[in-house]
C-alpha cells in the first residue's frame, strides 16, 4: 500500500492515466472515498485548494499530472474577456476521454524525457494551449464577448488601463499609451470610449477618487496630501472632482465612514 498527497495551495491538477489503475482510495476536500478503476487515456480534475488531497494505492501508479494555478487561469479567462472561473470538474470523474491531451500527451511526456534537449519556449506555447484547452472544456468559459464596433481589443484595454492607473500623479500621456497599443492617440480616445463608456481621462479621473477614497479611510494622511498622491493638482481639485463623483467632499465622506 503506498500513500500519496500533495499540498493544499490554490491551483488544480489534471490527473492524466497513462495505463489503466484499479479501484482504490482518493481523499480530495478532506473527504476519502472508494473510486472505481480508471482506464488507461482517462483523467480526473482534482481541486487542491478544498483541503487535503491523496490516495492510498494498492498498485504501482503511472499518471501525467498536470499543475495550473489560479493565477494562470485567471490570465487565460482575462485574455479571453470571460468570466472567473469558480472550479474546473471532469464531467466523468477517473473515466473521462479528452481528445486533445490524448494527442498531445506524447509530445509532453517527450519533452520531460532526458534525452529530449531544452527548448523551454515550444514546451511553454503548448502548455498554455493545453491550460486554455482545459479552462474552456471543464472550465466552462464562454466564447469571448464579442467587440463593440470600433471598441480595443481585451489586450489593448486591459494595457490603457495599466497604464493609466500605474502613475496617478503623473499619468503616461496619451500618445505613449496609444504607441503602446499600436494605435493613433485619436482612435485610441475613441476606442476607449466605444468599449468602456467613458474617455481614457475620465476614466482616469473616476480612478483617482477610488485612490483617494481608499487613503481616507486607511490613513490619517492630509486631504491635501491624499490629493497630491492620487494625482489632483490640490486639495480644491480634489474637492470639486471628489463631489463630483461622491455626492460629498472628502473630508465629510471620511467622517462618515468614521
Amino acid at each position: 500500500m503506498h500513500v500519496v498527497g500533495m499540498a493544499a495551495e490554490d491551483a488544480f491538477v489534471i490527473l492524466f492515466q497513462l495505463r489503466s489503475h484499479p479501484a482504490h482510495e482518493f481523499m480530495s476536500g478532506g473527504k476519502l472515498e472508494r473510486v472505481g478503476a480508471a482506464p488507461s487515456l482517462t483523467l480526473n480534475v482534482v481541486t487542491l485548494g478544498e483541503g487535503d488531497v491523496g490516495g492510498r494505492l494498492a498498485a504501482p501508479v503511472d499518471t501525467l499530472l498536470i499543475h495550473l494555478p489560479r493565477p494562470a487561469l485567471d490570465e487565460i479567462t482575462e485574455e479571453a474577456g470571460a468570466k472567473r472561473i469558480d472550479i474546473l470538474r471532469a464531467p466523468d470523474p477517473w473515466r473521462t476521454r479528452d481528445p486533445v491531451l490524448e494527442r498531445i500527451h506524447p509530445l509532453l511526456l517527450n519533452a520531460l524525457s532526458d534525452q529530449e534537449p531544452a527548448n523551454g519556449l515550444l514546451y511553454d506555447h503548448w502548455l498554455l494551449g493545453l491550460a486554455t484547452h482545459v479552462a474552456y472544456r471543464y472550465g466552462g468559459i464562454s466564447l469571448p464577448r464579442r467587440l463593440a464596433r470600433g471598441g480595443l481589443a481585451p489586450w489593448q484595454e486591459k494595457r490603457t488601463k495599466e497604464l493609466l492607473s500605474a502613475n496617478l500623479a503623473g499619468a503616461a500621456s496619451l500618445r505613449e499609451i496609444a504607441a503602446e497599443c499600436q494605435l493613433s492617440p485619436d482612435h485610441l480616445s475613441r476606442a476607449f470610449k466605444i468599449s468602456t463608456g467613458v474617455t481614457p481621462h475620465q476614466w482616469l479621473q473616476a480612478h483617482r477618487v477610488d485612490s483617494a477614497k481608499t487613503m481616507l479611510v486607511t490613513t490619517r494622511l492630509p486631504i491635501a496630501e491624499i490629493a497630491g498622491t492620487c494625482g489632483f493638482s490640490d486639495q480644491s481639485h480634489l474637492s470639486r472632482v471628489f463631489s463630483r463623483h461622491a455626492g460629498s467632499s472628502p473630508g465629510a465622506w471620511r467622517r462618515q465612514r468614521r
